[in-house]
């Protein structure tokens, strides 16, 4: 599959979505003066129908968000609506791991600092017993320096464009150990 052509195919897709939504959402309430049967009910019925499109519509902006930019040493990473920003000093990344694949694709990121990080969450038993690969690779980072302390946090926004991030992960993070998941799929993406 060429990752490229699926970003460019996302793209469409979420164009062609925002652009129906928002046709339907200016075309029923027209629809309704011109029908001329105004009613109590068909009002809440329409001021029901238009939240529900004003949800999906900030359901899918929320998946389909994913923005970064490399500052040198660092890379910024905004996510989803409320722009939930990372950042990530390369030198301090100890884990990529991806889990899934395609669309649903979540690259679970390890770093030694919190630097500025209010998303970064402290390794704790329960991130451990929900992804095992993990587990045994972040024991045997935990071996070489036991006195390190670690945080994670995982990217799910984006859709493909996640996999532009993990090439550039790839690139810049020379420290980092990639799991074998994460490094086929940066073959897949580089193919």
């Amino acid at each position: 599959m060429n990752i490229n052509k699926a970003i460019r195919k996302q793209k469409r897709t979420y164009k062609r979505f925002m652009l129906s939504m928002c046709f339907i959402f200016v075309l029923l309430p027209i629809v309704l003066i011109i029908s001329k049967v105004i009613n109590m009910f068909f009002i809440t019925y329409l001021l029901c129908i238009e939240l529900m499109i004003v949800f999906v519509i900030l359901f899918r902006f929320n998946e389909e968000y994913i923005d970064f930019k490399l500052d040198g040493y660092k890379i910024s990473i905004w996510c989803g609506i409320a722009k939930t920003k990372f950042i990530i000093i390369c030198k301090k990344v100890s884990l990529v791991h991806v889990e899934g694949y395609g669309i649903n694709l979540a690259i679970i990121i390890i770093v030694k600092s919190k630097f500025r990080n209010k998303k970064n969450y402290p390794v704790d038993i329960n991130f451990l017993e929900k992804y095992p690969y993990v587990t045994y690779m972040y024991n045997k980072i935990k071996i070489l320096n036991p006195e390190e302390n670690y945080f994670c946090f995982i990217i799910n926004n984006g859709g493909f464009k996640k996999y532009m991030l993990l090439d550039e992960l790839y690139k810049f993070c020379e420290q980092a150990i990639f799991s074998d998941d994460a490094i086929d799929i940066i073959k897949e993406y580089r193919d």
